[in-house]
């Protein structure tokens, strides 16, 4: 009995022996994903036959006097406008001027465009809306909504008086997408107040950035 089972472990032995002794074919599959990512860039860009355009307020009524003061406008490199983004700080900025200004004189600037010349679709955040005399503090300004239409109301001194008032449809820029290759374009308006202090030179800002369009919020 025990030789009957020394005989079947033979085969057996044999088997796996010689199974080890193979060699394994295999194949290999590989992927390789090669990912080139985009870029975000919006600018100030004047389009074909559409130049800025300036409206002082009060031409010809008596309190508006627009050959006292003057308003003009223009896209300068003023600031780095985007400070620790290196492809946020070479463009032009909106330089907007009021000279000899006084209280009820206005201007309002036209055709004021933006360009999307990235190669992803972007949406508008109004970050901040301030102003400040020249060489001073700025002060955040006050959002308004009155009969659906939106304005900011600024103190440039922070002595509690209105100096300065802001609107014009740039304020519709938030949350816009603009694609592409494409333009957007917008007016801005400004009317300063009877708190304004004399012989000063007041600061405005406003700050908007142009977000990847699916990470607006």
């Amino acid at each position: 009995m025990n030789k009957l089972i020394a005989f079947l472990a033979i085969p057996l032995l044999l088997v796996v022996i010689l199974g080890s002794a193979l060699a394994m074919w295999y194949d290999t599959l590989k992927i390789k994903a090669t990912i080139s990512t985009g870029d975000v860039d919006v600018e100030f860009r004047e389009r074909t036959g559409e130049q800025i355009q300036i409206t002082e307020v009060g031409e010809g009524e008596e309190y508006g006097k627009p050959w006292v003061a003057n308003c003009s406008a223009s896209y300068a490199e003023v600031e780095d406008e985007d400070l620790g983004n290196p492809f946020g700080n070479n463009d032009f900025e909106l330089n907007i001027t009021i000279e000899n200004g006084y209280p009820c004189f206005g201007c309002k600037v036209k055709n004021l465009n933006v360009y999307n010349a990235g190669t992803i679709p972007v949406k508008f955040k109004i970050v901040s809306v301030t102003a400040g005399l020249l060489g001073g503090e700025m002060y955040s300004c006050i959002k308004v909504l009155e009969d659906s239409t939106t304005y900011y109301v600024c103190d440039a001194n922070n002595d509690g008086k209105d100096d300065i008032n802001l609107w014009g449809c740039f304020t519709t820029l938030e949350g816009e997408q603009l694609d592409p290759g494409n333009f957007t374009s917008f007016t801005f308006e400004t009317h300063i107040k009877q708190g304004a202090p004399e012989n000063s030179t007041i600061i405005v800002q406003i700050r908007i950035r142009a977000i990847q369009w699916n990470e607006y919020s």
